[in-house]
């Protein structure tokens, strides 16, 4: 075994991607409805980290390997959920930062008491708080605290954080899946009552309707406004013997027969409209008119509304459809953006269907190529967030680091979409892999980073810190979910989402999203997450201050 190890010990690429092979693997695992999931990767990483017989020096995976990770998962993940973010803050957002304040105070001053009395360090208390939420920043800022200021041993807050890391990931894996069983009924009502209405919205089919209320006679469809009032589109406009594509400027008249695509739920308001639906066929079109569906490749597109297309003005044509990640809907004329990598069903005359198809750009090849110009700049404006300087009382400065900043960035530019020529948001499929990338080279490189300082704490003082990061881990979580469900009235999967922003985590991340297997999850998780990173920075260095006045 010893050459086996002197072998991985030697590459760090061979032990990287070994650690993420086999945790994989390992994370796949169900043992009674559980499984680590992505979790295995850190856990095997713990196990190679602590690897070390007498005389040997632990494996280790450069730093850089931690942070690119790191980057990359938060910035991807802020891209995803940039739009959800801040139109939560308008409805139930403020709500779930006040549950997470309320959560970290509580977690903090019983971390802080009972440390107290079991006699430890204010820098093993601190690094107990990190690790029992398993934020390095906070660590981080807590080291350079005490360095700066020259009290107590530098070592303290690493051999906390070491000791109660693991729980911290494991425990609120736990508390989701205690949590989702205790409201197993609820989770189980709010999962179909979501996807009714998804159903509601998605389960689309077309109809055709025929031209009764007088209102409607003479008047152009652009002035109509019909997606509004009707939450359907005209695709085909039949007069008499002649059927064309409609466009804002097709005047209707009376007997005219519509045919027009939407949820089914819509298909009442449209009837009710329009005056009656048609009980004789339209007229066919013999071929003159043709619906594709074109591939969203061409990059100058991307961030555009279905109004700046203007596709009725330059080809009479009229998108009915957007399919985008499996999910078909039908787009808002005035508000609904192109994306890149998404797949729109166009009504057009069959001669236009050539220029149409190389208007979107309708190329795979071309979707794959990402734009690497706007991926390197979103993630170096968030590195560079990530370096300001926030000041705190006390002379001292804090900053966002690694994980905030381009968390940030990601938000923003996620809302954004686009700047001139720099199309930040990424097709789906590309998001997803980067994403998951990250994540893996995160959780490798941290686990074998903190092996070695794991076991060598549990042959210390080990028990005490980690009944305290038990205790810790365990009674924040547990404010955190629930305030969110009785004081935020969140749905159990935005409680978990939202939870696992507080840890800042993207282990119970992953695992609260394969639990819930809804995007939800990623909204409810950025909601919290910025204001989680800099309060359990700003909490974890007064953890020091106050440890040390309580001597």
């Amino acid at each position: 075994m010893d050459a086996v190890r002197d072998i991985i010990s030697d590459s760090e690429p061979l032990l990287l991607f070994l650690v993420i092979g086999i945790g994989f693997l390992m994370g796949q695992i169900r043992i009674r409805g559980f499984k680590l999931g992505v979790a295995g990767v850190l856990f095997v990483g713990l196990l190679f980290g602590g690897w070390a017989p007498q005389g040997t020096e632990p494996m280790t995976i450069a730093h850089q390997v931690l942070q690119i990770g790191l980057i990359l998962f938060v910035y991807t993940v802020g891209l995803t959920s940039g739009a959800g973010f801040f139109s939560s803050l308008k409805s139930h957002g403020l709500r779930f930062n006040i549950s997470l304040v309320c959560a970290l105070t509580i977690g903090a001053v019983v971390t802080l008491v009972v440390g107290k009395w079991l006699s430890l360090q204010a820098g093993q208390i601190a690094g107990v708080f990190c690790g029992g939420l398993t934020n390095t920043p906070a660590l981080a800022a807590v080291t350079e605290l005490m360095h700066n200021s020259g009290v107590g041993d530098l070592r303290d807050p690493a051999v906390g954080y070491s000791m109660t890391y693991p729980y911290g990931i494991l425990g609120g894996m736990l508390a989701f899946q205690v949590f989702t069983m205790v409201y197993r009924k609820a989770a189980a009502r709010e999962k179909a009552d979501a996807e009714v209405r998804a159903q509601m919205k998605c389960n689309l089919t077309s109809a055709n309707f025929e031209v009764r209320n007088p209102e409607l006679f003479g008047k152009p469809i652009g002035e109509l406004r019909i997606q509004d009032k009707t939450g359907m589109i005209v695709s085909q406009l039949c007069h008499g013997t002649s059927v064309a594509v409609p466009t804002k400027y097709s005047v209707l008249q009376e007997g005219d027969i519509l045919t027009a695509a939407g949820a089914e739920v819509n298909v009442r308001k449209a009837e009710d409209f329009f005056g009656a639906k048609s009980t004789v066929p339209p007229v066919e079109s013999a071929g003159t008119i043709v619906m594709r569906r074109i591939l969203v490749s061409r990059r100058e597109l991307a961030g555009k509304t279905v109004q700046q297309l203007e596709l009725d003005r330059k080809y009479n044509a009229q998108i009915t459809r957007l399919r985008r990640a499996d999910l078909d809907m039908v787009p808002d004329y005035y508000t609904s953006k192109i994306e890149l990598g998404d797949r729109v069903r166009v009504v057009m005359p069959r001669e236009k269907a050539a220029e149409v198809a190389e208007f979107f750009g309708d190329s795979e090849r071309s979707i794959s190529e990402l734009d690497y110009t706007a991926l390197t700049l979103g993630i170096s404006l968030g590195v560079l967030l990530g370096m300001i300087p926030i000041p705190i009382p006390g002379g001292s400065y804090v900053s966002l680091g690694f994980a905030g900043g381009p968390l940030v960035a990601g938000l923003m530019l996620g809302k954004l979409g686009r700047t001139g020529p720099l199309v930040w948001s990424l097709p789906s499929e590309s998001n997803q892999a980067i994403r998951h990338i990250g994540l893996l080279f995160f959780l490798a490189a941290v686990g074998v980073m903190a092996g070695g300082r794991f076991f060598h704490a549990l042959s210390t003082n080990g028990w005490q810190l980690f009944v305290l990061g038990l205790l810790t881990t365990t009674v924040t979580t547990v404010m955190m979910l629930l305030l969110l469900r009785h004081y935020a009235k969140a749905t159990v999967v935005e409680a978990i989402g939202a939870t696992s922003g507080m840890q800042t985590q993207p282990a119970t991340l992953a695992r609260a999203y394969e639990m819930s297997k809804s995007d939800d999850t990623y909204v409810a998780y950025a909601t919290t997450y910025p204001v989680a990173m800099v309060g359990k920075i700003l909490i974890a260095q007064l953890l020091v201050i106050f440890g040390n006045m309580l001597l």
